[in-house]
């Protein structure tokens, strides 16, 4: 267990690494109720298990006290005897921790909060090219799928945003559609016969006909104000906003469901952006970096990363060449296609263990 208090608080929305005051609804005083073997914003690596013991006011008895993490009940005692948390069942990020204590109608309460981060530091995965497809350099690439022989792509910038389906080999469009120009466009996925498309800060989602990118509805965004990133795990939609949280979207009416928070062993992992599903785990592009990470969608923990850096060649940046983005996933032949935004080249990567 690490025992020093997280550096970077305002990462963990509205959740604040504090003690909240005690209160009373008796007569007795609280001021001394309090969590003594835990401090407040205590990092916990996923599987330890953390004391709970309290300190009570002199001479105070118990008939009760509940336990509660995030306001879910835990554990209710008889008296004041030491509990453990475990935390190998709990996803990351930042957990309230409450004791309601009860003595004669009485009751003194007092909170404090850990922030569960992952216990392994992430494997690592170098690259080999297996092979090098054209990609044209003026797509702004958002979105990247590879889908019944085909790469669908949303491409962003306002003006400049498109859906489009493309020629694997070639990288000829043939077919696309412009999205109006109060539109960024950003990532795109496929539910059955629709294709999902995200916009970035206009706060609406996209469905078409997958087949003929006839538009047959939009949907509006509920706590996640911005869309970067989209996937779908075969049950479930999951949507990046720029943050270190993953929404799950439901497939049908697309209202928000829940989210994990992403952790490493670190701390927070935050710019998550362009999403994959491959085999169980979420694979997102690191905006502004050259990494892909390896999610568990059950827990929020950062299993692998990607090193990228040098997979484009020097000569074939220019001034208009941005960052690493776009992941693709071929299902039946088990080929993974990445590319960036505004680069000539798309490639097919086969992973090295390092």
């Amino acid at each position: 267990m690490n025992k020093f208090l997280l550096l970077i608080v305002a990462a963990l929305g509205s959740v604040a690494a504090c003690n909240r005051g005690e209160h009373s609804t008796g007569n007795s005083s609280s001021q001394s109720l309090r969590f003594q073997t835990i401090e407040p914003g205590t990092l916990v690596n996923k599987g330890d298990s953390v004391s709970l013991a309290l300190h009570l006011p002199a001479n105070a008895s118990v008939d009760s006290i509940i336990y509660l993490v995030d306001n879910n009940p835990y554990q209710t005692l008889r008296d004041t005897t030491e509990l453990w948390l475990k935390t190998n069942e709990m996803t990351m990020g930042s957990k309230g921790i409450t004791a309601n204590v009860y003595k004669d109608g009485a009751e003194l309460s007092a909170s404090t909060n850990i922030v569960v981060i992952a216990a392994e530091i992430p494997k690592q995965y170098g690259f080999s090219v297996v092979h090098t497809y054209p990609h044209d350099s003026h797509a702004y690439t958002q979105g990247l799928e590879f889908h019944e022989g085909f790469l669908y792509e949303s491409t962003g910038q306002r003006g400049q945003s498109t859906l489009r389906k493309v020629e694997l080999k070639t990288g000829k469009v043939v077919k696309k559609i412009d999205l109006p120009a109060k539109y960024f466009g950003e990532g795109m996925t496929f539910v059955d016969n629709r294709i999902i498309q995200l916009t970035w800060q206009e706060g609406v989602g996209f469905v078409y006909n997958k087949n003929t990118f006839e538009k047959e509805g939009e949907f509006p965004y509920q706590m996640s104000k911005e869309g970067w990133g989209l996937c779908y795990d075969g049950k479930r939609l999951i949507k990046s906003d720029g943050s270190n949280r993953l929404y799950f979207l439901n497939k049908d009416t697309y209202q928000e469901e829940g989210y994990i928070e992403v952790y490493n062993t670190k701390g927070p992992v935050d710019n998550l952006n362009e999403l994959e599903y491959i085999d169980g785990k979420i694979y997102a592009n690191i905006y502004y970096s050259d990494v892909i990470v390896l999610i568990d969608p059950s827990s929020g923990q950062v299993e692998a990363e990607i090193n990228l850096i040098g997979l484009l060649p020097q000569k074939d940046v220019n001034e208009e060449t941005n960052v690493l983005n776009g992941i693709a996933y071929d299902r039946q032949g088990k080929h993974l296609y990445v590319t960036g935004k505004n680069w000539d080249k798309l490639f097919e990567l086969k992973l090295l263990k390092e």
